[in-house]
């Protein structure tokens, strides 16, 4: 009897020590199970590709200013063949202007003159018009000729078609850049090319360059400085106004965009408030950044 009450006993023991093994492994178990679900569920900041962002908004700004440039020479085309001198933001330049042949040549000059704007330009800009731009059936076509800003060279045929005045009366136009490349002299270039249509906001009828607002909204695709391929989708009218060019401010104001960087999380860019500054908020996978165009 004694003997069964010590099998008894053991057997009992043992039998506690199997569940206390059991109970420890299942909470092992559950811990690891635990941690690694915390751990997935942790947002990890992406790769943020800052040089994508900027490299779009610079090519963009680069040909807004190129579209600028020719309606304002256009502009100066009223009768005969003359030399002007009176273009605003490009002031220094020689203006001829073929009323015949609807050809208009802005000419920097191969050694360069330095615009009101504070950028020095060199090379032709060449601008072919149909009609005028300012009425619906109007085009401007653009081709430039060793035409440099700041040393940057800018390439590329840019055309400028107005469409209608919408439902407020302002044009709109459709615009294209095509076999675009900005070139630095260190060697990197942006290749950059778009389809948008750009609405004269306000400034229209002032003669003053320095008060016109513009929204554009459209795509644009390209290459990076670093090499990498990218898509740009504008989600809110982005807002362009040239009174910031006195200030030396030559990018967007307002508006959003999509930028998708090849192999990387789209992210979109907020250009602000309105003000006048170089800053940009990147957002990205949860993420902000704000970031300062060059």
């Amino acid at each position: 009897m004694k003997t069964n009450l010590k099998n008894l006993k053991a057997d009992y023991e043992l039998l506690i020590a199997k569940l206390v093994v059991i109970s420890m492994i299942l909470s092992l178990i559950l811990f690891f199970t635990s941690c690694s679900k915390d751990e997935s569920v942790t947002p990890q900041a992406p790769e943020i590709d800052t040089q994508t962002t900027k490299d779009e908004t610079v090519a963009q700004s680069e040909y807004d200013e190129v579209l600028t440039i020719s309606a304002e020479a256009v502009d100066s085309a009223v009768v005969g063949t003359e030399t002007v001198t009176t273009l605003s933001v490009a002031n220094c330049a020689t203006v001829t202007i073929d009323t015949v042949a609807h050809i208009i040549n802005v000419d920097f000059g191969d050694t360069g003159c330095t615009g009101v704007d504070g950028l020095t330009r060199s090379g032709q800009i060449t601008i072919n018009y149909i009609g005028y731009y300012r009425e619906p059936g109007g085009s401007i076509t653009i081709s430039l000729d060793d035409y440099t800003v700041n040393d940057v060279a800018v390439s590329g045929q840019v055309t400028y078609v107005s469409v209608q005045r919408n439902e407020n009366g302002n044009l709109e136009f459709s615009t294209s850049v095509s076999n675009g490349v900005l070139s630095y002299p260190d060697g990197y270039s942006i290749s950059y090319e778009s389809v948008k249509t750009r609405t004269w906001v306000s400034g229209e009828m002032t003669g003053d360059i320095f008060d016109d607002v513009f929204q554009i909204t459209g795509k644009s695709n390209g290459i990076s400085s670093t090499g990498v391929g990218f898509t740009s989708e504008i989600t809110s009218p982005i807002t362009i106004k040239t009174a910031c060019w006195n200030d030396y401010i030559f990018y967007p104001v307002s508006g959003k965009k999509v930028i998708t960087p090849e192999g990387l999380a789209t992210r979109s860019i907020d250009y602000g408030d309105g003000s006048c500054d170089k800053d940009v908020v990147v957002s990205v996978g949860g993420f902000e950044y704000k970031v300062t165009l060059p």
